[in-house]
């Protein structure tokens, strides 16, 4: 009966406090608008040859003009003569190294041994294997030199196995006549996505583009030649061309900066805004520009996500939670040892239901601070600072 009672009491004067309590959190609002569009780039396709293809450069690698892209092999006989050709020219550079009578010996020879060693042992513990290859083959030279000098034997051994190397090496050069060389006619970014779209949506078509001109690409089916490698993007600057509602068209003026979050990223961009569209039928395209080189967005291209115009963050409340003080001031009471105390706060932005606020003490010395975790007073019959509420 005791338990009972005491449960009943409890439960009124559950009812009856007047005091409720939430707890402050770091949070960031925006104001933004929802958005979708395209993409654009001035891109150039590669085309590629009929037979097996040997790529040489690597997604979003950095391609010079007329240098090698990729090599076209008749077949796969070529494909393995070319690793054994490489491998022969490891290994008949390390031979002629080790014969040049021009090569290092004695003391120099020692010291750029030890260097060597030391190298290797510091990308080991280090873990840095960036240039593990050449690290390797350095030492590699040094160490046949060495043995070229010390042995009669070995000198007679590696002057035959160098001329045998030669002649092998030569003729696999031969078999090379079969490959064709894939060269860059432009500088540019090698992306291995192509998905035909870089010769109908280009930079040059974006001027006075119009809501139905941008939804009409969406009908568009683009076929890609089969031989096509990738494509090479051959400039940093690229455009974001979306629709948004009409009536936000005034947010938009040229030049403004503003941040583009894509959904299928989850990441955001600077950008700016490089063109504003006519309205026409409650619909705008607006033509944002990066020149930001980054290579998570070299494949985007028809994508929707949000325009954020103001990004704050602080410290989420609820707007009851907030209150003048006798003074004057504007905040926000928290529990501290069961006492409401007053914090001063400033307001960063609203919604329909809460503030985002930071700390806004008198001075350096005012200890006032809200933060993030502080148990909130929400509502009461009267409150002020150094009031017990629990």
């Amino acid at each position: 009966v005791a338990i009972v009672v005491y449960l009943i009491c409890s439960a009124w004067v559950g009812i009856r406090d007047p005091y409720q309590f939430t707890v402050a959190y770091t949070d960031t609002m925006e104001t933004s608008v929802d958005a979708a569009g395209w993409v654009v780039r001035s891109e150039q396709p590669v085309a590629g040859a009929e037979g097996v293809v040997q790529l040489k450069r690597g997604q979003g690698e950095k391609v010079a003009k007329g240098k090698e892209i990729a090599v076209v092999y008749q077949d796969e006989t070529y494909v393995e003569n070319q690793e054994e050709l490489l491998q022969v020219k490891n290994d008949l550079s390390a031979l002629q190294y080790a014969t040049y009578s021009e090569s290092p010996s004695g003391t120099a020879l020692e010291d750029q041994m030890l260097s060597a060693m030391t190298s290797l042992r510091t990308a080991a513990s280090s873990g840095n294997y960036s240039s593990l290859s050449e690290q390797t083959e350095t030492y590699r030279k040094l160490v046949l030199r060495r043995e070229y000098l010390l042995s009669s034997e070995a000198t007679a051994a590696m002057t035959q196995a160098a001329a045998d190397l030669q002649a092998r090496y030569d003729d696999l050069q031969s078999y090379q006549s079969g490959a064709t060389s894939i060269k860059a006619q432009e500088s540019g970014l090698f992306s291995s996505y192509v998905d035909g779209y870089e010769t109908l949506l280009t930079p040059d078509k974006l001027d006075g583009l119009s809501p139905k001109d941008l939804a009409a690409f969406s009908q568009l089916t683009p076929s890609t030649d089969a031989n096509v490698l990738g494509k090479l993007v051959t400039d940093s600057i690229w455009y974001y061309a979306v629709t948004v509602p009409g009536d936000c068209v005034t947010r938009f003026a040229v030049g403004d900066s503003v941040d583009v979050f894509f959904n299928s990223l989850s990441e955001t961009f600077p950008m700016e805004v490089f063109q504003v569209g006519e309205v026409q039928e409650d619909q705008v395209v607006i033509v944002l520009r990066s020149s930001q080189d980054d290579d998570k967005a070299e494949d985007l291209r028809q994508e929707s996500g949000r325009v954020i115009f103001y990004s704050s963050e602080g410290i989420r409340v609820p707007k009851e939670a907030l209150r003048v003080s006798k003074d004057g001031e504007r905040g926000v009471y928290v529990v501290v040892s069961q006492k409401a105390r007053f914090r001063p706060v400033k307001i960063l932005a609203e919604d329909e239901n809460s503030y985002l606020v930071k700390a806004d003490p008198t001075d350096e010395e005012d200890t006032r601070i809200l933060r993030a975790g502080d148990e909130i007073v929400l509502a009461s019959e009267e409150l002020y600072d150094g009031k017990v509420v629990r």
